[in-house]
């Protein structure tokens, strides 16, 4: 049997129609910003995936900027919301949580060393997030900026955007929010969310990989009011590209391949999720059956194409790598960490100790996901963890020198 790719979460393998499209656009030689027929070719094919995105987030063409993905958007967001802020007088403030991507992450931390406050909601042992403690924060400590993943991109986790929006709103707070892992997985509607701005990448959704964009409310926003388009400082300064937004040349083939990626996701991925939530289900019904098996993460409200789980008494390296090497690809946790020796600091957050948060292995199913893939799954992962588990725990390892 061909190799099984269950690690969708960290990136999805490029759809046909959308290879198919970015190499016909090979042929399109203009720069988008030319006026010439060239030029105006390569800027119609611009505009053309840029309002298939935007129908995908029911947002208007015109509050979408292209950038480079996910870690860009984010980045762009945090600074320009916490630029915003300042202008207007807010509190220098930021509310997020301990189980945010780096992208999220680090630019708040950053924005630490800047001179704000930071302020990390608290996640019970499932990993949810109580609104009512946005509130009571919110109350007596008001902030500039609450920045949060609408889907955890280990757990798998839905959040409640739109009440936690609506709190933030209340309190004066922008909303910067991160649907990288939710997009083309859960419908995400700008307007229904109401965020102030809202970041997305392609290879998430069976699009070419450094192509994603930022959705920065427009005057047409229903949300906040705030006027963003128009006030929200670009992070990469230079040419007008992207009205300004957002420097340098448009990635043409792309942008091309994420606006027939969007469309896809329109019509054919999204009317699929309650197909693959059902394998999802049955394949962590299959090896919760195999005993010492439990769930991580909030199983009522999470993304369908994902399940982490806990093999107790199981190295999840060691279990990835043997997968690995019977044709199964799987994950202990984001890929932008796998070059850590840490546990996993999301499941660290939910109270775990070292020992067993390095346990955990995240099966992340896609539309390529077929039922044989899964019973294949769940007989070689049966096998491996019988393995591992009749060789005991792996010895320690003592450090040269050590006593």
């Amino acid at each position: 049997m061909s190799r099984i790719y269950l690690d969708h979460s960290a990136t999805t393998p490029l759809h046909p129609l959308v290879a198919a499209a970015m190499a016909e656009a090979l042929s399109l030689s203009g720069n988008p910003s030319s006026l010439h027929c060239e030029g105006r070719k390569a800027r119609q094919a611009v505009e053309t995936a840029r309002r298939q995105v935007a129908q995908l987030l029911s947002a208007d063409p015109s509050e979408l900027v292209f950038t480079s993905g996910g870690t860009e958007s984010n980045n762009t967001a945090i600074f320009s919301l916490a630029e915003v802020a300042q202008r207007r007088g807010r509190p220098l403030h930021v509310i997020s949580s301990p189980l945010e991507h780096p992208s999220i992450q680090k630019p708040i931390l950053r924005l630490r060393d800047h001179g704000f406050r930071v302020t990390l909601l608290t996640v019970d042992e499932h990993g949810r997030i109580d609104p009512t403690e946005l509130r009571r924060i919110l109350t007596s400590d008001p902030a500039a900026l609450l920045a949060l993943s609408l889907c955890n991109h280990e757990l798998g986790n839905v959040y409640p955007m739109v009440e936690l929006v609506q709190l933030a709103h209340e309190h004066g707070a922008l909303v910067h929010c991160d649907a990288v892992q939710a997009i083309a997985k859960l419908p995400v509607s700008v307007r229904s969310l109401g965020v102030d701005t809202l970041s997305v990448s392609a290879h998430k959704m069976y699009g070419p990989k450094g192509i994603g964009a930022l959705y920065v409310a427009g005057p047409k926003a229903v949300a906040g009011g705030c006027g963003l388009s128009i006030d929200a400082p670009a992070l990469l300064v230079g040419g007008e590209q992207e009205r300004g937004r957002r420097a340098g040349t448009e990635n043409l083939l792309g942008i091309i391949g994420f606006g027939i990626a969007a469309d896809l996701a329109v019509r054919d991925v999204l009317p699929r999720a309650a197909e693959i939530a059902a394998r999802r289900d049955r394949l962590q019904a299959g090896l919760i059956a195999l005993g010492g098996v439990s769930v991580n993460g909030d199983v009522d409200k999470r993304s369908p194409t994902v399940c982490n789980l806990r093999f107790a008494d199981v190295d999840g390296e060691s279990l990835l790598m043997s997968l690995d090497l019977d044709g199964i690809a799987v994950s202990t946790g984001a890929a932008c960490s796998s070059g850590s020796s840490e546990a996993s600091p999301v499941l660290r957050a939910l109270g775990q100790p070292k020992a067993v948060a390095r346990e955990a292995i995240r099966f992340s199913l896609g539309i390529g996901t077929s039922d044989a893939a899964i019973d294949e799954t769940l007989s070689t992962v049966a096998a491996v963890v019988c393995r591992i588990r009749a060789l005991g725990p792996a010895p320690l390892l003592v450090a040269a020198g050590a006593a």
